[in-house]
């Protein structure tokens, strides 16, 4: 009976030790994070394994220093073994805020509705899906604009080739026929004339894209501001 107590005991020690270190590397990294240590805070995270403690706070160090792909990664293993509905549903909320930093808005629906299905009431979640479904949609409409403008200056491309041939072919006959005398010339001048475009015209043209290229910037600027922009995180 001593030697089964013995034994027992033995292995509650063997056993308890590595726990202690993965305690001991969690606390470390906590430290290292509110001292604003991103790196220390990831080396010690990453000494304690798949703790999903480690691995919560591991993808939190990587967001807060802007390695959205790697939070990203550390969040999906998070969120695939942490224990509960409450600690998934935090893991997802991240994840999701990983996808936004990333632009990829469909991914980060696809997070927070994760979240909410294990947590349905969280306030901050439904806020997140709501922003990133507004931005998909804007996403989307800015793509469809491009794909018209595009269509719409590959026309214009070729309408301008076909007119080169056209006065090409023009020239071309009227070289070949001596009645013409100088007219051609002339009509020619005077085409040129007739598609100079107007300097008002050219103004209003470049400030039109500039404006265009303005509020791309603007947008882009206001995803990476802090909330609303940028989803709040969950804390452990």
């Amino acid at each position: 009976m001593e030697r089964l107590i013995a034994s027992l005991l033995l292995a509650m020690a063997i056993g308890g030790a590595p726990a202690q270190e993965v305690d001991r590397s969690i606390r470390k990294g906590n430290n290292d994070y509110a001292k604003g240590d991103l790196n220390g805070a990831i080396d010690a995270y990453s000494h304690a394994g798949e703790d999903p403690r480690a691995l919560f706070n591991l993808g939190n160090a990587h967001y807060r220093q802007d390695s959205a792909a790697a939070a990203q990664r550390t969040f999906e293993n998070a969120a695939s073994i942490a224990k509960g509905p409450q600690a998934q549903a935090r893991a997802y909320h991240n994840l999701g805020n990983s996808w936004m930093k990333q632009q990829n808005f469909q991914e980060a629906i696809n997070a927070y509705k994760e979240a909410l299905k294990r947590s349905p009431n969280d306030a901050d979640t439904r806020y997140n899906l709501a922003y990133a479904q507004k931005k998909l949609a804007q996403q989307q409409q800015q793509q469809q604009q491009q794909g018209g403008q595009d269509n719409k200056d590959q026309k214009d491309q070729d309408k301008q080739d076909q007119k080169g041939k056209d006065q090409q072919d023009k020239g071309q006959q009227d070289k070949n026929d001596p009645q013409q005398g100088d007219q051609p010339k002339e009509q020619q001048q005077e085409q040129q004339r007739q598609e100079r475009i107007d300097p008002q015209d050219a103004k209003r043209m470049l400030d039109a894209a500039q404006q265009q290229e303005q509020d791309v910037q603007d947008k882009v600027r206001q995803l990476m501001q802090p909330k609303p922009a940028t989803p709040p995180e969950k804390d452990w």
